[in-house]
């Protein structure tokens, strides 16, 4: 009997065994600025992406030494950027994971004329300082193209706080 019902268990317990979830095929490298644009618009849309965590959602005014993205400020982070930050807060020496994205929507006159776009991807050629550099237009033209592996805005990107936070300057934004 005992063994009828440790059987009958064992069977039981086989039958409800789950199947291993499918890993995902890695994700190919970033090499066109269409691709960038693809990602941030719908592989991976922006809308859905969180605030920059512990900062005002829309600011106006430059960060020292840079006239860079005026009038008007939206940053958004995908959720492998806001899972670096635990608590909302960077650690020092905070270097964000592949597949990070944070993304600066400048806005005039309250409506978005430009997305500045960073894309973590260490080892892809094309990244300059561990990150991918593009700005596009709302209808997917190219600006700044990922080409240039982000000259002209690694100088700004490097000011301050800048090389403590893995090239991002908005945690100077952060409220206290």
């Amino acid at each position: 009997m005992k063994t009828a019902i440790l059987l009958l268990l064992c069977f039981s317990l086989l039958s409800c065994r789950r199947e291993a979830e499918p890993t995902a095929p890695a994700p190919q490298p970033i090499t066109s600025d269409q691709q960038l644009f693809t990602l941030i618009t719908r592989d991976q849309p922006f809308a859905r992406y969180g605030l920059f965590p512990n900062a005002d959602s829309v600011v106006s005014g430059t960060l020292n030494g840079s006239s860079a993205h005026q009038p008007e400020v939206r940053v958004l982070m995908n959720s492998t950027a806001i899972r670096a930050l635990p608590g909302g807060l960077p650690q020092e020496g905070l270097s964000f994971p592949d597949g990070s994205v944070i993304l600066k929507e400048v806005r005039t006159g309250g409506v978005a004329s430009l997305y500045a776009v960073l894309y973590k991807e260490v080892d892809n050629p094309l990244a300059g300082g561990g990150w991918l550099w593009a700005e596009f237009r709302p209808d997917g033209a190219v600006v700044f193209s990922i080409e240039r592996r982000g000259a002209g805005c690694i100088s700004c990107h490097s000011r301050e706080d800048g090389p403590r936070y893995d090239h991002v300057r908005t945690f100077e934004r952060q409220n206290p």
